[in-house]
């Protein structure tokens, strides 16, 4: 097997939270609340049970083929070459996914703390970082996440709590005041954050009790649509749909305006710690899926040799993208209907029926 390391339920667990939640809680509120307004978070509240459907989809697959990542169980499913095909688009799938979450580490670095800092610098050193755990293997990244993400977590819900002073219910009202399309058009986007859990199958043969991965999907994807969930009512509540449509980083913005008696203020680094710690998990999990998959997929030994490699293409990808605007357009309407349709729903729902059709195997457990 070309990984030795084991995790635990509630390392993956956090492993998936951190990953999500790091590049969803700057981003998704802005775009959800363009479409929904006010109604906001029914829209996360909505993806919430889709990114649930992708997760059981998922582990259901995966649980039938134990000790067998994506790209092994793809071409016993479909044979060799369309399998093969599959493992080629999921590389392609993980490589695209990190160019836009590197890129969106830099675009709010150099936006809301160090302007004059280029790109290609945080391009760099994220990828240097992420490449030093991946090489170290999944229990090593795991254990970096498992000892940053609760000290993270606990100074994110002390900041939620002090922005409560600043709310107001009437702005989150009339609800459904615009309808339920929007509602349903927002939730596209912060489904395809939450569908980022297909990368649990590969991850899955990898726990060292692979009968607790329903366990896993579920609790990671309900905490983080939850936390997601609070964080957009909080921006709502603070300043209203219209102006909180307008920001890039809403719950950045949120959380500058905290000011307790002149003395406690300028909190927004707690959101900068999240995000530098969560994006580092995010890099580091799409890196090592992408790693291990391509080494699976060429019959190496060793998914070693590659992490270099792969992060020189990663570097080269992230540099592609124009500008900040563009980047955001990007990944507010053409990514979510684009993986979510694809990466992580269409094609493990395929694979899944072909397997039923075709009694590829065993009976999912669990």
């Amino acid at each position: 097997m070309l990984e030795q390391g084991k995790i635990d339920s509630n390392q993956a667990i956090m492993l998936l939270v951190s990953m999500v939640l790091s590049t969803a809680i700057l981003t998704v509120p802005a775009f959800v609340i363009k479409f929904a307004r006010q109604d906001a978070w029914l829209s996360i509240m909505t993806s919430i049970l889709v990114g649930l459907l992708i997760a059981m989809l998922v582990v259901s697959l995966s649980l039938r083929f134990p000790g067998k990542t994506l790209f092994e169980y793809a071409e016993e499913i479909l044979g060799k070459a369309p399998g093969k095909l599959i493992g080629l688009l999921y590389i392609w799938w993980f490589l695209h996914t990190n160019a836009l979450i590197i890129d969106e580490f830099a675009s709010f670095l150099c936006t809301a703390m160090m302007p004059n800092t280029p790109t290609i610098v945080f391009f760099i050193a994220v990828v240097a970082v992420a490449a030093y755990a991946v090489r170290n293997g999944l229990e090593v990244l795991s254990r970096y996440n498992q000892l940053f993400l609760p000290i993270v977590l606990g100074l994110l819900f002390i900041v939620l709590i002090l922005t409560t002073k600043d709310m107001k219910a009437a702005r989150l009202l009339p609800v459904f005041d615009i309808g339920l399309v929007p509602v349903l058009k927002g939730a596209t986007v912060p489904a395809s954050w939450l569908g980022e859990v297909v990368v649990l199958a590969m991850i899955i043969p990898f726990l060292n009790k692979p009968n607790e991965a329903y366990r896993v999907a579920a609790l990671a994807t309900l905490f983080t649509g939850l936390v997601l969930t609070a964080c957009t009512l909080a921006v709502v509540a603070i300043f209203g749909p219209v102006t909180s449509g307008h920001f890039v980083f809403p719950v950045y913005n949120a959380v500058r305006v905290v000011s307790i008696a002149n003395f406690l203020e300028r909190l927004e680094s707690v959101i900068v710690a999240v995000w530098v710690f969560g994006g580092f998990a995010k890099v580091g999990v799409f890196y090592y899926a992408a790693v291990l998959g391509s080494a699976q997929w060429l019959g190496l030994k060793s998914y070693q040799p590659l992490v270099a490699p792969v992060g020189v293409i990663l570097v080269a990808l992230a540099l592609l993208c124009r500008n900040i605007a563009y980047l955001l357009d990007f990944t507010s309407r053409v990514w979510p209907p684009y993986s979510l349709s694809v990466y992580e729903a269409g094609i493990p729902l395929v694979m899944l029926i072909v397997a039923l059709i075709r009694k590829k195997g065993g009976k999912a457990v669990g």
